[in-house]
């Protein structure tokens, strides 16, 4: 993508200088909210998200993690899962001597408790690496002038194909391209049950991310990613929307 921020492929995450993984929204405890919904889901999903971290965390040799928001999903005070899946994650980097820094996210309430015991930094609502801003995407766009490199979190992009005998298949996604003359990139979420906005499918009014809604994003290119097996780059929006 740029030499200084690359596609961890098969993992939807990035490489920063060749020593940071960006990754966003894990969302964990989603399960609970999924089965209060009728949704059962058979087993935690925390092992498999801190797997997407620590597993190219250790293949790389990479010294530091950004997460990019929503560690967590409840709005409120964390859920017991919640600080326990949380716990494990920093406990894991820490023992992998791993610094670990957190933009914040809008369903990150109360986690700073977590992060004050263990020492790692929650920031908000931005931090600029370099010429590059990151941030979870809920705050207004005109806020960061600062850099026109912006990497956000926050929408869960997918994309949703539709096969030769008309059965749609839906694939997580990380967008890249430009907006409003701003290279933005999007990261999908990195809990395998967090799937989001279908971008092919649905208009732009209907967006989580104030970098996205209303706005052309007919010139980026997704690049739909299958955790632990694949990505696939695919033609611009405009010619699968």
């Amino acid at each position: 993508m740029t030499k200084r921020l690359k596609i961890v492929e098969p993992w939807p995450a990035l490489i920063l200088d060749e020593s940071i993984l960006v990754v966003s929204d894990l969302h964990f405890g989603i399960e609970e909210e999924l089965e209060a919904e009728g949704i059962h889901v058979p087993s935690s999903l925390a092992p498999k998200i801190i797997n997407f971290i620590i597993k190219p965390v250790k293949e790389l040799s990479l010294n530091e993690v950004l997460i990019l928001g929503d560690v967590k999903h409840e709005f409120g005070y964390p859920s017991p899962s919640e600080w326990i899946s949380t716990k494990k994650l920093i406990s894991s980097l820490k023992e992998l001597n791993v610094k670990l820094r957190v933009v914040r996210g809008n369903h990150d309430n109360y986690i700073i408790t977590i992060f004050k015991e263990f020492n790692v930094e929650l920031i908000q609502p931005y931090t600029i690496i370099g010429d590059m801003t990151f941030t979870h995407g809920h705050i207004p766009e005109e806020e960061l002038n600062t850099t026109n490199f912006i990497i956000v979190g926050h929408e869960h992009p997918s994309i949703a194909i539709r096969d030769k005998l008309g059965h749609i298949h839906r694939f997580k996604c990380l967008l890249y391209g430009k907006v409003d003359k701003k290279t933005l990139i999007v990261l999908p979420s990195l809990s395998p049950a967090a799937y989001g906005t279908d971008i092919n499918l649905n208009p732009s009014s209907t967006f989580l991310s104030p970098f996205l809604r209303n706005k052309n994003i007919s010139e980026m290119t997704p690049y739909a990613i299958e955790p632990g097996k694949g990505v696939q780059k695919f033609p611009k929006l405009k010619y699968i929307i």
